[in-house]
């Protein structure tokens, strides 16, 4: 694949490395164009655990500078990936409407200021009951669906990363869930991160992946690389795993605005 959508940089101070390492990787890669999807997410608290929003500003110039340096290279494209928080949805709004992002991603990763993907939560993650967590979880990406600030939805299905697994079956919550995704025209990201993770698997899962095409979702990829080495790895695994599914193309985005691109 030729494109990685999911960079980190060091401003969500748990990213290692300056954005040229990340763009140099991917040039060496062979790689067409990346995104930085940096993290900016806000706790029900209010405490702030990416950057804050007086340094978006110098991201996203960052962004755009380093896009023009290795213009001849690779396209480098501005993102955010943003936390879904119903209580500062104003702000979230006023800071997608202040940038031209070329693409904003949209992340569920706190359930009541709980941290459902961090190794803190998993060291007590069997006190949680997976069929309530899996609930809670959906639930967020439906209330999520409500807004219009996001075109694409980060590792769906990222609430089995402890592998945890429930006995109910969620296949029907999933169902409505891609349906709204399928008339918003939202992309799904296809996120090789849960290699590395204790499920050991791609978010999406290759079911939800065929539901996506069954209901002409697009796809994008991503490896939601904190690290410079991270960067495309596993995506011969996520290009297999997307055809089988059926797909010829991933799409990309300019200005907020999706676009074809072919498989390679």
């Amino acid at each position: 694949m030729s494109i990685d959508y999911h960079i980190h940089t060091p401003l969500c101070n748990h990213a290692r490395e300056g954005m040229d390492k990340y763009i140099k990787k991917a040039v060496s890669l062979g790689l067409k164009e990346i995104c930085f999807l940096d993290h900016f997410t806000i706790c029900d608290s209010g405490k702030i655990l990416s950057m804050n929003t007086n340094e978006i500003p110098m991201y996203f110039y960052a962004v755009k500078y380093f896009a023009d340096k290795y213009k001849k290279k690779i396209k480098i494209k501005a993102g955010l990936e943003i936390d879904f928080n119903l209580k500062h949805i104003d702000l979230i709004n006023k800071i997608v409407n202040t940038y031209n992002f070329d693409v904003i991603g949209s992340s569920v990763h706190f359930l009541n200021d709980i941290n459902i993907v961090s190794r803190k939560y998993a060291k007590s993650a069997c006190r949680f009951d997976a069929d309530i967590l899996y609930h809670k979880y959906y639930q967020q990406l439906e209330k999520m669906l409500s807004f219009d600030y996001f075109d694409l939805i980060c590792h769906f299905d990222i609430v089995k990363k402890f592998n945890q697994y429930p006995v109910k079956s969620f296949k029907k919550q999933i169902n409505n869930i891609l349906e709204k995704v399928a008339l918003k025209n939202i992309a799904i990201e296809v996120n090789t991160s849960g290699i590395y993770h204790p499920v050991s698997a791609i978010y999406p899962d290759l079911e939800i992946i065929k539901e996506c095409k069954k209901k002409n979702i697009s796809l994008c990829a991503g490896s939601d690389a904190h690290h410079p080495n991270v960067v495309g790895q596993n995506f011969d695994l996520a290009k297999k795993l997307i055809k089988s599914a059926g797909y010829s193309h991933l799409c990309g985005f300019k200005n907020r605005k999706k676009y074809e691109i072919a498989m390679t």
